[in-house]
């Protein structure tokens, strides 16, 4: 889950203002089939198969067909890519996986099935991944050229000067034009609300009963929702990584600064604690203040990287992309990319960004940056802003009180959906999900994206849930080194057992 735009491409998402949303179901009849509320509009898409092909290895590949208009199901259709790990044993269902976003690929996760779940869970599920629509194979959203996206990536992360401010606005601009001229018939009907109801379809054609779920990150926002909209065909649901579909984009920024603002304090003093500690500093404020000043420095002299340059705002996504999984090595190749960057040497924080936001050499990002353009439509179509220049300054000075990093920065990135050329779709909403079973939520303690406060909430917001926490850093629980987290999981997943209450594990991973 990522949020922000130009020096800023974090985890997040929210939900905003309309009337009514395109995304709304017509009128609807019971299918006694499925159980599902089906109107006949739709009919044709629920009484569709998926047409399976091997695609590499096990996986197998097969395009769903939805309507591009819930609410005018007649105005076209869209063809969403679906991928599955087919289960290795004696199958019990099909497991539906979205890894977050948003912009995530799930059917790039079929092919690491083996990686993303246990092998009890792969011998009796097929694992299910799809590219939501406007993601990867399914219609993508096409917004800016290769060129077009290392320029608004590159931008100030915090702008303070008149010339400053002028890029940042022009580069909402370009990206809001874009996408516009790129993808128009498209970029309306991207919200997550239209995936909500996909992601039904997709149960119906893969002949489950009820949709059992796995969502990480932004992922666990689309989960709830579909609980809440489909709760008589909600199945066995994890939601790991939590973000409560009802929060707002300034309630999500802000969250978000805080919560990296204490992993970035976590990680100096994690570094602190070694030998070969990049930072010259034996304190945790003075730590902070190094990283501070070594932003700072970028903002007035780049580091030259060949033909390109290290600027504040790159550096300062590679440090936050760098901060998710220390568990599988983050912190401690941050330290070295940070060693390298003070000592002048910019290309090894360069080259380990380009590796997160999928840049090769040449300068072309993967599917031609989908990833970053679908983050930012989806985004602005769930929460749009209406906050001006001048809103967003004074805010920017508040938050910095509080997140002095990255507090700024995130205020200022929500001017790209400020100049959106769609409206957003609807206000943000609680998911109670009621009668949709228990649902259970997995966090860890020190999560930089998706705090464990948003899961306490998510949690108390769903009418029948279990909350399952490890204390340990990192971005998601299940599958990073808790056992006491994957066999929590595992036996609800498979057998439906639950903690009899709320748990707490204290097997945190080393690093």
């Amino acid at each position: 889950m990522r949020r922000g735009y130009g020096a800023f491409v974090v985890v997040a998402l929210a939900g905003a203002l309309v009337a009514c949303s395109s995304a709304a179901m017509p009128e609807a009849d019971i299918d006694s089939t499925t159980e599902a509320l089906v109107a006949p509009e739709l009919e044709k898409y629920y009484e569709q198969t998926l047409d399976w092909e091997s695609c590499g290895g096990r996986v197998e590949c097969a395009d769903l067909l939805v309507p591009l208009d819930y609410g005018e199901p007649d105005q076209g259709d869209l063809e969403i890519a679906v991928a599955r790990y087919p289960a290795t044993g004696d199958r019990q269902g099909a497991l539906v996986f979205n890894p977050g976003g948003p912009g995530g690929s799930g059917t790039e996760f079929a092919q690491y099935a083996n990686t993303t779940v246990s092998p009890d869970i792969l011998r009796a599920y097929d694992f299910v991944g799809f590219d939501p629509r406007g993601v990867g194979d399914s219609d993508p959203i096409d917004c800016l050229t290769n060129q077009d996206t290392d320029e608004v990536l590159a931008a100030a992360a915090d702008p303070q000067t008149d010339a400053e401010i002028e890029q940042y606005i022009n580069d909402a601009e370009k990206i809001a034009a874009g996408c516009q001229q790129r993808s128009p018939d498209l970029l309306g009907y991207v919200d997550s609300a239209s995936v909500v109801n996909d992601m039904d379809i997709l149960r119906s054609a893969l002949g489950e009963q009820d949709l059992d779920y796995l969502g990480k990150s932004y992922g666990t926002k689309l989960g709830a929702m579909y609980a809440d909209r489909f709760p008589s065909v909600t199945g066995r649901m994890v939601l790991d990584g939590a973000l409560p579909p009802d929060l707002d984009g300034a309630s999500i920024s802000l969250g978000q600064a805080e919560s990296f603002e204490n992993t970035l304090r976590r990680y100096v003093e994690w570094c602190q604690s070694r030998e070969d500690c990049s930072l010259s500093s034996d304190s945790v404020d003075a730590g902070v203040t190094e990283i501070q000043e070594f932003f700072t420095g970028l903002d007035g002299q780049p580091l030259v990287v060949g033909d390109r340059e290290l600027t504040e705002g790159l550096a300062m996504q590679a440090v936050l992309y760098y901060l998710y999984f220390p568990f599988a090595g983050d912190w401690a190749s941050l330290n070295r990319g940070l060693g390298d960057a003070f000592r002048g040497d910019g290309s090894t924080l360069l080259s380990m960004l380009d590796q997160r936001l999928e840049r090769d050499t040449a300068g072309n990002y993967k599917n031609n940056g989908n990833s970053y353009d679908a983050f930012l439509a989806i985004t602005c179509l769930d929460d749009g802003s209406d906050l001006s220049v001048a809103e967003l300054s004074e805010r920017a000075k508040d938050w910095e009180a509080v997140a002095p990093t990255f507090g700024p920065a995130l205020s200022w990135s929500e001017l790209v959906c400020t100049e959106w050329p769609v409206p957003a779709k609807e206000r943000p909403k609680a998911s109670k999900a009621a009668g949709a079973g228990p649902i259970l939520v997995v966090s860890t303690t020190h999560d930089p994206a998706t705090p464990v406060v948003w899961a306490e909430k998510l949690a108390t917001d769903l009418a029948d849930s279990r909350l399952v926490v490890v204390d340990a850093d990192g971005h998601t629980a299940y599958g990073n080194g808790s056992s006491c987290i994957d066999r929590t999981v595992d036996e609800f997943l498979l057998d439906g057992v639950l903690p009899e209450s709320d748990l707490t594990c204290d097997d945190g991973w080393e690093f």
